[in-house]
């Protein structure tokens, strides 16, 4: 027997019982990046594992500012400004990377330790490892010859400037990573 018709009309149930179903999105993600409560730094999502084959916002846990490529810079920015914060995050030979969606260059530092934006590809001067914090958040690490050393902040002439720091408890920061 094959029906062709289907009655649209709901079908009675003895228990007069009603059954709602829920939307529910699969995952958390930032939608509108210029959003009120974005620019403001008010976000309520919580941070994301840092993955291969996803595109993230990296922020910093304690001022709320992103990760930022302003005019050839890294610099760390209030979020809704000018610049570009997508960094898609890849992985090479066990390390990660993030390359800037805009520029399609990858995060790194260059021989003054200072965090950069220049390379074509991800090689040694642009790995990452990020570790989960037991508090929450997460830390950056860079290679620096055998050792891993944090990502942070450094005065260089009064002036503060995000660079891999060799101690993560003067200068290192606390990251989140929010996936867009």
């Amino acid at each position: 027997m094959v029906l062709n018709h289907i009655d649209p009309q709901a079908i009675s149930d003895d228990d007069n019982s009603t059954v709602y179903t829920a939307a529910t999105p699969p995952e958390t993600v930032v939608a509108n990046l210029m959003d009120e409560d974005y620019a403001s730094g008010d976000i309520k999502s919580n941070s994301s594992v840092p993955w291969p084959g996803s595109t993230f916002i990296i922020r910093s846990a304690s001022s709320g500012h992103v990760i930022t490529l302003v005019d050839g810079q890294i610099i760390l920015a209030p979020p809704g400004g000018r610049g570009s914060i997508h960094w898609a995050c890849v992985e090479t030979k066990g390390w990660l990377g993030f390359r800037n969606t805009v520029s399609g260059r990858f995060l790194g530092h260059d021989d003054k330790r200072r965090l950069r934006c220049a390379a074509g590809k991800h090689q040694s001067w642009e790995n990452f490892s990020v570790r989960l914090r037991p508090e929450g958040g997460y830390v950056m690490l860079m290679t620096h010859f055998e050792r891993l050393w944090h990502v942070g902040i450094k005065k260089e002439q009064g002036v503060e400037k995000l660079a891999k720091i060799a101690d993560g408890g003067n200068g290192g920061l606390v990251w989140e990573f929010v996936k867009v």
